[in-house]
């Protein structure tokens, strides 16, 4: 269905501004998400701690060498003081603290750190604690880099403090941003929600009256489809048997009298199960018909199923009870419509004389109860409409019907909470199987004896 049309100008002003407001949503949280990433991007060792640590380091290191001149530190000290000094440039030199020193433009500074420590350790190694001169040399070679990492860290420390100025800022902005973006699209997006909430009910009230009225059309068709394909055998029938009686009057003999009467009677029967039936089906999809379940005998019941049929047929219903409850918790009168129907199709569709047979079975928690024929069977390709009212197969074409009995059946089942299934090989035969949970029946609640009904099929 094309909606376009109904579409309204005031919907599709309320969803521009909604995506307008989205639009600048999207863009505040990227660069919230961008200021972030930029805070994320600082060095995860503070640069000001590790600048400093290796200017501690690199006093204490040149307090060991006077120690060491005066005695009072070891040469093993002395070269601990050294590796400590030379570890905390060892970490500046590589990775994030790298990057940073270089943004900062110290990199040359930390690369003469490098040889100068080398060469300090070269000459630690023949140090001697009377080489006064030579001490005195190595303690002026440490305070430039004792200076230098001191720059370094307060060059550090300025730049953390306007990074995280100019980052409070965008994210600050950012924020207010996305507050006011939120606001405004929570009251675009209730102006939305009205609009479409309006207009929704505004087309499902169309929609719902269209849908009745097709479906009224297609009852109607239906219907009139039925009356002038399956009433008109049957009137067919009265009209000329009368006629027949009416022409010869008292010239006709019994034995023609009780024939043309039993015709005339069973066509009216066959119209009344047609009309029972459509109404049935009719009254039970509006709830017209309640479901009441209680207490059920259900092998009399299935034992009843013969008595119901024409005489002529039956013989051909044949009888498999098995291990069955005898009570259970049903609808009596509902069930009995369904096992009816499907053995009455059964007969119907089944060549003239052969076997019926109905199975009834306790599967677990599940009734199951079964009816197979010989007859014309289902095409494959219809077996999923086969449960849709006033559907017949193309196999049943010729054979008097309506298409109102399965589907009748399936909603039987579906007040049992149960279902109905067919297998079903063209030309060979069917099996209509009815299937639903097993419920105990209270006896104390038993219903009075059914009588088996007149709405086949």
């Amino acid at each position: 269905m094309n909606l376009a049309p109904r579409i309204s100008r005031r919907f599709l002003v309320a969803l521009a501004a909604m995506t307008i407001l989205f639009v600048l949503l999207v863009a505040a949280s990227v660069r919230l998400i961008v200021s972030e990433s930029e805070l994320s991007e600082d060095i995860t060792e503070d640069m000001v701690w590790l600048a400093s640590q290796g200017q501690y380091e690199a006093v204490r290191f040149r307090d060991a060498l006077s120690g060491y001149g005066s005695g009072e530190v070891t040469a093993e000290d002395l070269q601990l003081r050294l590796d400590l000094l030379t570890s905390r440039v060892s970490v500046l030199e590589r990775g994030e603290p790298r990057r940073q020193i270089e943004a900062l433009g110290y990199a040359d500074q930390l690369d003469d750190y490098r040889q100068v420590l080398d060469t300090i350790r070269e000459r630690l190694q023949a140090l001697e604690p009377d080489a006064v001169e030579e001490i005195a040399s190595l303690r002026e070679v440490v305070p430039p880099i004792a200076l230098s990492l001191r720059d370094v860290a307060n060059a550090a420390l300025f730049a953390k403090r306007d990074r995280v100025a100019w980052v409070r800022d965008l994210r600050r902005n950012a924020l207010f941003e996305i507050l006011g973006t939120l606001v405004a699209t929570m009251i675009a997006g209730l102006l939305l929600a009205a609009i479409v909430v309006r207009d929704h009910r505004n087309i499902a009230s169309a929609e719902a009256a269209l849908e009745r009225e097709r479906q009224v059309s297609r009852l109607h068709r239906a219907f009139i489809s039925v009356v002038s394909h399956q009433f008109r055998t049957p009137l067919a029938i009265i009209d000329a048997s009368a006629q027949r009686m009416i022409r010869r009057g008292t010239q006709m003999p019994h034995d023609e009298i009780m024939s043309r009467a039993g015709k005339i009677r069973t066509a009216c029967q066959r119209l009344t199960r047609l009309m029972e039936s459509t109404i049935n089906a009719a009254r039970l999809e509006d709830g017209e018909i309640s479901f009441a379940p209680r207490a059920c005998d259900l092998i009399e019941l299935l034992r009843g199923l013969r008595e119901s049929q024409p005489d002529e047929d039956q013989d051909r219903i044949e009888l498999d009870l098995g291990e069955l409850p005898q009570w259970i918790e049903a609808d009596a009168t509902l069930l009995e419509h369904a096992v009816q129907n499907l053995v009455s199709n059964a007969l119907k569709y089944s060549p003239a004389g052969s076997a019926v047979g109905v199975r009834a079975r306790k599967v677990g928690e599940e009734i199951e109860i079964s009816v197979t024929d010989a007859g014309v069977g289902i095409p494959a390709d219809e077996v999923g409409s086969l449960f849709r009212r006033f559907y017949r197969a193309r196999t049943a074409e010729g054979i008097p019907g309506t298409g109102i009995g399965l589907s009748f059946v399936a909603q039987i089942m579906e007040l049992h909470h149960g279902r109905v299934a067919v297998e079903s090989t063209e030309g060979v035969g069917s099996t209509f199987t009815l299937r639903w949970p097993y419920r105990p029946a209270h006896l104390a609640d038993a219903a009075p004896a059914t009588t088996p009904s007149e709405a086949q099929i």
